[in-house]
């Protein structure tokens, strides 16, 4: 390909799956840049076929999962879930999600990390000013003529009896700055948050209604926005939220008078910020006898194959560890549990996620030079000493100035003692001053 046009070996290399390019980025050089071209990245994204990988946090790091359901129907082979190993940085991770190839990573000693797990690359983001323990954080984007500008939000909320105190800012990634967003109060509770399409959609209940429902908050008018659940029947109960293959959304729910699970999935042709109402068909029903036990927190579901896969831990096991389990189910009451081990850290369940690998850059922060502090100078001749004092403020405030001699200087040549100037400045980096007159 060496003798190629440089533009047809980029329309090729376009097509390359995320983590197929990776390996070939060594290759040679003008692959290489390809790589790290914002311009060719955003075109690969929308061109290149998606892969679907699985990852899973567990113990405070993030593991790669081989999930194989292939031949399961038809009793060829048996599925198999197995733990590849750790992937990433060296660090404890208490919080994590996904969007657009880009992992917003929470850490246990408070830390905000954006991480590329396709690319390596990371980037972290300094806290507000404002920032208090417990807040929680989302990333997202807006679409400007294809190219995704980075956002995450920060919420906060604080309750006491029937009061409640909230916060809410946009951290953009371009300024490198924090800012406070007003009247944007959902009054909702929320959990199991996920990313679509650069907008993050959660499992809300209306705290005055009394009702379920789907929130969406979207980044590009920064505002809330509520959106309708398959079931609104009080003995139906909300459990879990998930995306399948970055187009559509899928909600776990549980019937309170049976016990039983049922996962729905949407069937609108698309779902972005303009998306008013949510279309559902039911996906899979599970039988209750075969999860009653569960306090799911994610999953997701392979369509192909009519099946769902689940991950959860509970207390249990040699010196009471939590087991770490994932569960299969199918068509035809298809149930299959698979143990993957045991870990001594009750603090943070299991969560698995579907992952799509992307070549997309992190935005890096622009340094910008640091302005000169501003001081004031001054210039004395002592009347009685052929010398000159230049001083300089430490200190100007409202209450006080506060000075320092920059130097001094003997200025008796030639018998001329006095010095005659208009104006004057100094450059502290060279000790020197510069006086004018006539």
């Amino acid at each position: 390909m060496s003798n190629l046009p440089l533009d047809l070996v980029e329309e090729i290399l376009s097509r390359v799956p995320a983590t197929s390019l990776k390996r070939l980025r060594s290759t040679c050089k003008s692959w290489n840049n390809c790589y790290k071209d914002q311009r060719f990245t955003e075109k690969h994204s929308v061109i290149a076929a998606k892969q679907f990988l699985v990852l899973m946090l567990k113990d405070c790091r993030v593991s790669s999962v081989s999930v194989n359901l292939n031949e399961i129907h038809n009793n060829i082979a048996a599925p198999s879930i197995e733990l590849k190993g750790v992937v990433g940085p060296q660090m404890q991770i208490s919080g994590i999600f996904h969007c657009d190839g880009l992992l917003l990573c929470t850490t246990k000693d408070d830390r905000l990390e954006v991480w590329n797990p396709c690319t390596g690359q990371t980037r972290r983001v300094q806290h507000s000013i404002h920032y208090k323990t417990n807040s929680e954080f989302v990333l997202g984007y807006v679409n400007n003529n294809s190219r995704h500008s980075y956002k995450i939000l920060r919420y906060w909320n604080f309750y006491m009896s029937n009061y409640r105190v909230s916060e809410f800012e946009i951290y953009d990634f371009s300024s490198d700055s924090w800012r406070f967003i007003d009247e944007v109060n959902p009054y909702c509770l929320t959990e199991g948050e996920v990313s679509l399409k650069g907008n993050t959609y959660w499992l809300a209940s209306d705290e005055k209604r009394d009702i379920d429902l789907i929130l969406r908050f979207d980044f590009s008018i920064e505002r809330y926005q509520r959106l309708n659940l398959p079931i609104l029947k009080s003995d139906y109960e909300t459990e879990a939220l998930s995306v399948v293959r970055e187009k559509q959304l899928s909600v776990l729910l549980k019937r309170n008078d049976t016990l039983e699970r049922e996962i729905w999935v949407t069937t609108n042709d698309k779902i972005d910020h303009t998306t008013k109402n949510l279309l559902w068909i039911k996906f899979l029903a599970i039988d209750q006898r075969t999860c009653y036990h569960w306090s799911c927190v994610s999953f997701f579901i392979d369509e192909e194959k009519k099946m769902a896969v689940f991950c959860d831990g509970y207390i249990g096991g040699i010196n009471e560890t939590s087991r770490r389990m994932f569960y299969i189910i199918g068509e035809d009451k298809y149930y299959r549990e698979l143990y993957v081990g045991d870990s001594p850290i009750r603090s943070h369940r299991p969560f698995v996620f579907n992952y799509v690998p992307s070549l997309v850059q992190i935005p890096q922060a622009t340094v910008i030079p640091k302005r000169r502090r501003q001081q004031l100078s001054l210039v004395l001749q002592r009347c009685r000493a052929s010398k000159v004092d230049v001083w300089i403020t430490d200190k100007i405030d409202t209450k006080e100035v506060q000075w320092s001699k920059f130097f001094t200087v003997d200025v008796d040549i030639g018998g001329r003692a006095m010095l005659s100037y208009d104006s004057f400045f100094i450059d502290k980096e060279k000790g020197m001053a510069l006086l004018c007159g006539l």
